[in-house]
């Protein structure tokens, strides 16, 4: 009886061994390392000729005769900037209130097309947007509100 229970034992332990090890390289295998130096640094870009071709990306403010549009979107959060060929007086001012002058978060998003530090330069504020003119564009940008209720709450 004590040779039987040994053996038995004996083949459960490697048998456990066995399926661990086989667990342990499948999975190494078919799942790439997590680089969390890509976390909440998701985004999209998008670009339409015209207002119409983005109707459903697009923010209600932008001009219909808008042309050119180049916009990126964070996709883990709320920031988004753009820029159109447009004339900003035909933004949609019932959306829309004149600012004399903004003061805002500066843009954690990038682009080859947008300047550095344009969105202190909007004059109008369209909902959560900042929206503002310089070099015969037209500029929106719409600041990340999850960070900054965080760090409103992290000040009390």
């Amino acid at each position: 009886m004590n040779t039987t229970h040994r053996r038995f034992r004996t083949l459960a332990v490697v048998a456990a061994a066995v399926g661990a090890a086989a667990l342990v390289t499948s999975c190494s295998g078919t799942f790439e390392k997590f680089d969390d130096s890509k976390a909440y640094k998701k985004t999209e870009t998008f670009s339409f000729a015209q207002a119409s071709n983005g109707i459903d990306t697009l923010p209600s403010w932008v001009p219909a005769g808008a042309t050119g549009i180049d916009e990126v979107i964070r996709t883990t959060g709320n920031e988004r900037i753009l820029r159109m060929t447009a004339n900003i007086a035909e933004i949609d001012h019932n959306s829309c209130i004149a600012r004399p002058t903004v003061e805002t978060r500066p843009a954690s998003l990038s682009a080859q097309w947008w300047p550095t530090g344009v969105e202190k330069g909007s004059s109008f504020q369209c909902g959560d947007w900042y929206v503002g003119e310089k070099d015969s564009f037209v500029y929106g940008y719409r600041p990340e509100t999850v960070g900054f209720v965080i760090d409103q709450l992290d000040k009390k």
